[in-house]
């Protein structure tokens, strides 16, 4: 098998750890109360076969690590849901370098201190646009600093396809996750740039049988495909330049 380099173990072990619906209508189809993000009441955002999750096949855990690289993103769920006692407002929180759209014209924010005790002030701000809902975190590390945009996701109001971009300063996206459900068909998507190196993690899941794959894409080119059936047995292929250097199969 050939060793994973070191970008993508660092990448591995991050994601482990871790206009309106009518011109002329300015009045959303529901309460912004009522809107809530699909996935922020989720643990997990993607389930492997429980064999191949719990195998200890090198193979295997290496699909299961993929898969998992897409369940971090329930890390930054936790700011989803206000707690008791976050002040309420619609004062739309701005970032330096933000902007609001312009046939937007409504918004519901939710602030708090951490309470964690560092004194961080954290905010929740959900919007609606055209087709779609927007969801921001904004994060204020002491009250002498201004908000910083955390993160920034955005859901069709069926929430059958959205995204969501982390934020690592200076309002610059490190990392985006997108998705798409069709049926029992699901496409995530793990995307970035770390030191002028790309990286992109396709997964595709059958949320009913867990039956599934995955591509390990780096600067543009294919590095890993692994694919696995209902009962967690798969198949790799490791490429170079594009084509297939080595492969085989693992049974759990």
């Amino acid at each position: 098998m050939k060793k994973l380099n070191k970008f993508l173990l660092l990448v591995a072990f991050s994601a482990a750890a871790f206009s309106c619906s009518k011109e002329d209508d300015a009045t959303p189809e529901k309460s912004l109360e009522d809107v809530a993000f699909s996935m922020s009441g989720s643990s997990s955002v993607v389930t492997p076969p429980s064999a191949m999750a719990s195998s200890d096949d090198t193979y295997a855990v290496q699909a299961s690590s993929y898969v998992n690289m897409a369940n971090a993103m329930s890390g930054y769920l936790q700011y989803f849901k206000p707690p008791q006692g976050a002040v309420k407002g619609s004062t739309p929180i701005m970032v330096a370098n933000g902007r609001v759209a312009a046939t937007q014209t409504e918004y519901l924010v939710y602030t708090w201190t951490d309470s964690q005790g560092s004194g961080m002030s954290v905010a929740y701000q959900v919007s609606e646009q055209s087709n779609k809902y927007v969801f921001e975190i904004f994060i204020k590390y002491s009250q002498d600093e201004g908000w910083t945009r955390y993160v920034y996701a955005e859901e069709t109001k069926d929430g059958s396809e959205g995204l969501m971009h982390i934020y690592g300063g200076d309002d610059v996206v490190f990392i985006t996750y997108s998705w798409k459900h069709t049926g029992d068909n699901f496409d995530f998507v793990i995307s970035g740039v770390e030191d002028q190196t790309s990286f992109e993690v396709n997964i595709h899941v059958n949320t009913k049988t867990k039956a599934g794959s995955v591509e390990y894409v780096i600067n543009d080119e294919l590095m890993y495909k692994m694919e696995w059936d209902a009962a967690g047995n798969g198949e790799w292929a490791y490429y170079v330049d594009g084509e297939v250097d080595e492969s085989g199969t693992w049974e759990v």
